[in-house]
């Protein structure tokens, strides 16, 4: 993502998977959003090929009921990200409490 040390890095994943970890431990909505996904990767498998990245090399017919389900997937995944920002957000905030507490500060 940036050119960031390895062990940063390695910090940024931790946090991602305490979050989603968290979410998936504590949010019904989450939980719900995250089986929804599953469920559409596994019906659509095209889906899958434009999660991960894959090159596409030539163009893509879809069906109405493929293309409803590509909307879908994608509001799916905005909602998701939007839960996680504010998790994160939320994970720094009690970070920095910690940290002002074993400094003393309050």
């Amino acid at each position: 993502m940036y050119d960031i040390p390895v062990w940063m890095n390695a910090i940024f994943n931790q946090v991602e998977q305490q979050c989603e970890e968290e979410l998936e431990r504590e949010s019904e909505t989450y939980r719900k959003i995250i089986e929804e996904e599953h469920i559409l990767l596994d019906q659509y498998p095209f889906l899958s090929m434009l999660t991960d990245g894959d090159e596409i090399t030539k163009g893509m017919k879809l069906t109405m009921e493929e293309v409803k389900a590509l909307s879908r997937f994608i509001a799916l995944e905005d909602d998701r990200r939007g839960i996680e920002a504010v998790q994160y957000y939320l994970l720094g905030g009690r970070g920095a409490v910690e940290m002002m507490e074993l400094l003393g500060l309050i």
